[in-house]
This record gives structure tokens, C-alpha cells and sequence, in this order.
């Protein structure tokens, strides 16, 4: 898992991963250009990756993570299947 900023300071995006307790890398994207590379409307968005690398699901909007629902979804890409 890793968080894509676009256009952020890397001071701004470290402190922000310090106050939220982020324990997975920051990534920066200055350009924007991560946008178009994973073909995502806008953020916040998720995409999952297969263990291919391959996009299997864009979750557009913020999401809860942690609940039953997401940990079955990823329970069931890393067991090797797409939804």
C-alpha cells in the first residue's frame, strides 16, 4: 500500500503522515500526472492492484478501509482472484 499526494510540499506530506500515523510510504506527484496513469476522476481515489500489478478495482471518494467489507475485498485479491 502507498499514498500518492499530488502537487504537496514533501514537508507537508511527511507531517501530515506523522499527525495521522501513516505506517505505509508517501509517495509525491508533483505533476499530477498519477492521475492519468491509473485513470482516476479525481482524489481521494483507491485502486487495488492484482499481485500482477494489474488494476482491478478504482474506488473513487474516501473509503473506511478497516471494516468488514474491504477486509473480506482484500482478503480475496490477495488469496489471488478479482472480484
Amino acid at each position: 500500500m502507498v499514498s500518492i499526494s499530488l502537487g504537496e510540499s514533501s514537508d507537508k506530506v511527511r507531517a501530515w503522515g506523522e499527525r495521522v500515523g501513516v505506517g505505509f510510504p508517501l509517495w509525491l506527484d508533483p505533476s499530477g500526472k498519477s492521475s492519468a496513469a491509473f485513470r482516476v476522476p479525481g482524489h481521494p481515489s483507491t485502486v487495488l492492484l492484482d499481485r500482477q500489478g494489474r488494476v482491478v478495482v478504482r474506488v473513487p471518494g474516501e473509503r473506511k478501509w478497516s471494516g468488514p467489507e474491504a477486509r473480506r475485498l482484500l482478503e480475496w485479491l490477495l488469496a489471488g482472484r478479482e472480484p
